[in-house]
Parts: C-alpha cells; sequence; structure tokens
C-alpha cells in the first residue's frame, strides 16, 4: 500500500462514557492542527508524551482536564483513501494541561500525558515490635552478699581442697590408694555440687525472666531480604509493598542472594538496581513496569526500506555497548516500530537484517509524521546480552565465594573463642587444686 495520506486521531475520555475524538490529516474538515512528540525509551522513567491542539473551539478548549485519558493513533491512507496502515501510538493520562493561547479566535492547549501512575518515592520501612522488659522501681538494689553461681562452685571448691589437706595431715601414713579414693572422692562432691549450683542458678534465672514485666517496642527498619532470598522474590515483594503495577517478570539470571540484602533508596529505582543485578532490563509498557528480555515474543513483521517508508541511511550512534553496531535512523511514522520490535532494516545500500528497535520518538507536526529511532542488528543484541549475563553471573561467584570465607573465618573465631574459654576454666581449676 502506498503510504499517501498521512492521519492522526486523538481520544479524549472520562468517566460515564464519555469521549471526544479529534482528526487530522489531508483533508477538510478533518484536518484539526495537532503537534504530538512521543519518546519510548527503557527503563523505570515514563516517557512524557507532549500534546499541542490549536484552533479549539470553546467546548474543546476545556475538555483537557488532569487525570482524563488520551489516546493516539496513526498512520497512512493510501491515494484513494480506501486502505489504510496504522494504529495505537500510545496512550495515558493526563499529568497537567496549560493554556498557550486564549483569545478570540485562537485557542490552544498543550497537554503532558503518560501511561504510568505516580509513584511514592519514600523508603520502604518495616515495621517490627519487640519485647523489651520494663525496669521496676521497687526492690531492684542488689544484695551485697549475692553470689554468681561460679562464686559459690569456687568458694565450695576451695572449701573441699582444705577438707582434703586436713585428711592428708591427719592420715599421714595413708597409702596411695587410700589417697587416691580420698581424692576421688572430693571430685566426685565437687562435681555435684557444680552440677547441683548450676541447675538451680539456671531455673531461678528463668523464673525471674518469666515474672519479669515486658513492653511492647515498635521500630521501623529498612525492608532486608535473608541470604537465600531469589531477586524474582525480593522485586515481586517491592512492588506490591509500594504499589508499582507489575507486568510479567522473567528474569534472565535469577540471582540468589549471598548474604543478606538491605533495600535503600527509592522503591522504583530498589527494582531497577535488583533487575540490573539479574541482567535483565526494565521498561514501562501498557501502564506496567516489564522486567523481561525486550524481544520477548516479538516477530519480525516490517520490512523497512524506502519503500515501505524509510527517511534515511542508519547512522552509527554507537555508546560502546554493542561494538559500535547500534545504529539511528528516521522513517515515517509506523506503529510497528517500538521498543523490542523486531524490524527488518535495508537502505538500499546495506542490509542489516533483523533488528532490534531500543528507542525512540515519534513527531507528528503540521507538515510531518516520522519516527526516529535507535537499533541494533539481532545478532549483536543478543552478543551484548550473553556479555552482561556473563558478567552478573561472575559479580554472583564473587559474592558467594566472599560470603563462604567469612562464614569460614567466623566458625574458626567461635572455636577459637571456646577454646579460650576452655582453657581458661581448666587454669582455674588447676589453680585451686593447688590451695
Amino acid at each position: 500500500m502506498d503510504l499517501v495520506h498521512r492521519y492522526m486521531r486523538i481520544y479524549v475520555t472520562w468517566p460515564k462514557k464519555h469521549q471526544k475524538e479529534f482528526l487530522s490529516w489531508d483533508k477538510a474538515p478533518y484536518n484539526s492542527s495537532i503537534e504530538l512528540t512521543s519518546p519510548f525509551s527503557t527503563g523505570i522513567n515514563p516517557d512524557m508524551n507532549q500534546l499541542t491542539m490549536y484552533n479549539l473551539t470553546p467546548d474543546e478548549f476545556g475538555i483537557f482536564l488532569e487525570g482524563r485519558t488520551v489516546t493516539a493513533t496513526a498512520g497512512f491512507y493510501n491515494a484513494d483513501a480506501t486502505a489504510k496502515n496504522g494504529g495505537q501510538i500510545t496512550k495515558g493520562t493526563i499529568k497537567s494541561s496549560t493554556p498557550m493561547a486564549q483569545d478570540g479566535v485562537d485557542r490552544t492547549v498543550q497537554v503532558n500525558f503518560n501511561h504510568f501512575p505516580d509513584i511514592s518515592g519514600d523508603v520502604l520501612k518495616v515495621r517490627k515490635v519487640t519485647k523489651v522488659r520494663v525496669r521496676q522501681t521497687k526492690n531492684t538494689r542488689k544484695k551485697a552478699s549475692g553470689k554468681s553461681a561460679t562464686d559459690r562452685i569456687r568458694q565450695y571448691n576451695q572449701k573441699k581442697t582444705k577438707e582434703l589437706n586436713a585428711w592428708l595431715r591427719n592420715n599421714p601414713n595413708a597409702t596411695a590408694h587410700d589417697r587416691g579414693i580420698e581424692r576421688t572422692k572430693i571430685a566426685r562432691q565437687r562435681k555435684a555440687y557444680a552440677t547441683k549450683t548450676r541447675k538451680k542458678y539456671t531455673q531461678t534465672v528463668k523464673q525471674k525472666k518469666s515474672k519479669a514485666k515486658y513492653a511492647k517496642q515498635i521500630k521501623y527498619a529498612n525492608l532486608s531480604f535473608k541470604k537465600g532470598t531469589y531477586v524474582s522474590t525480593a522485586i515481586r515483594t517491592i512492588a506490591k509493598k509500594a504499589k508499582i503495577p507489575l507486568g510479567p517478570v522473567k528474569l534472565s539470571y535469577n540471582h540468589k542472594f549471598a548474604n543478606d540484602y538491605t533495600v535503600s533508596g527509592k522503591p522504583i529505582n530498589a527494582i531497577k538496581k535488583l533487575a540490573d543485578i539479574a541482567s535483565t532490563t526494565v521498561y514501562i509498557y501498557n501502564g506496567k513496569l516489564y522486567i523481561r528480555e525486550i524481544t520477548t515474543g516479538q516477530k519480525a513483521k516490517l520490512h523497512l526500506t524506502p519503500e515501505t517508508g524509510l527517511l534515511t541511511h542508519p547512522t552509527p550512534s554507537d555508546d560502546g555497548s554493542y561494538s559500535e553496531q547500534k545504529y539511528e535512523a528516521q522513517s515515517l511514522m509506523r506503529k510497528e516500530i517500538y521498543v523490542g520490535a523486531l524490524v527488518y532494516v535495508d537502505d538500499g545500500i546495506k542490509n542489516l537484517g533483523k533488528c532490534v528497535v531500543l528507542g525512540g520518538q515519534r513527531e507528528y507536526t503540521s507538515s510531518s509524521s516520522t519516527v526516529t529511532f535507535q537499533f541494533v542488528p539481532l545478532a549483536a543484541y543478543k552478543k551484548a546480552n550473553e556479555s552482561r549475563l556473563k558478567k552478573a553471573k561472575a559479580a554472583a561467584d564473587k559474592d558467594k565465594a566472599k560470603a563462604k570465607l567469612k562464614a569460614k573465618n567466623d566458625r574458626a573465631k567461635d572455636a577459637k573463642e571456646r577454646n579460650s574459654v576452655k582453657v581458661k576454666r581448666a587454669r582455674r581449676q588447676a589453680k585451686a587444686k593447688k590451695k
């Protein structure tokens, strides 16, 4: 079909099934003066569409109110207007509406709209309730004679040592066998006393704790996830708590945290950071946040050539991400060009084959209807994705190794501390025996 007569339709809708349509094309009387700039890209920042409407009637001038829905469709008719090529290119909610002119003849309004709700930037906090012991005002003074279980056991051991020494002095002719029996008896008495004393002390402490009064203490802390949690779980949890409309979540690499992970900053920024860890693209589509590879489910339908709307030769526009194979081109406005679309690009000089659209901007003015877009050949796109995925997995392996080493060092430190306690206890016992 020959792309001859361009057109654009703007629909404004609001509750109770109200709708107003504006049509702009090359024939009167449907030649409303309309200008539209509509960017499309990946990321977490909603693309803001800017619509300017000219020569409005008094009634039309007043319908562009904040909160109402704007839908734009665009395309081309053939020469005799019996067939058309086009469809919806953008839809969203009016965020602001500014009168640009309001004299007796020319009523002009500029409208900004996008298709994503306003999301709170507050850091996510979690309510944590703990029990805190209430300090008593009565009978809190510790008795001067109060002793710990260790003090009592030490005192008893000293007493039994004196008894043993006294027995040895009173029985100088005792045989080695008799002395051994006496020492064994004293040792059993010490052990029995120590066991009994520690058990009683433990029971007393438990009783005091059970009788103590506790009060609830409420604190708010940053949302955190335990080690072993998957990135997909964290993303869905954050989206639910922050009321972010979430589309499909299909991660290239569902990373598992090697350590505890704490969320900081704006919720939507936190999700973007998690998606980067999982080597997955984030983009906004149809009012939802999608987290998946942008070409998922796409099929190449458009063969873009000078005959089908390509206006310029592809120009290199690489930032280093795709080995100097990123390009920019301009064509007549086609609904088939959007983020993640697969398009065959052939300018007549070089056939770039199947390509992936990364982003761009649609423009409709009084004299033109075009889309400028950035794209990369599919093979280069896949190669870059594989490289990013490899780096993400390497970073994850490095984190796991660090966590494993830290756990090993912590275990060694605990063992060393336990051994130190045992050595000190043995020294105290040896010292007590000598006395």
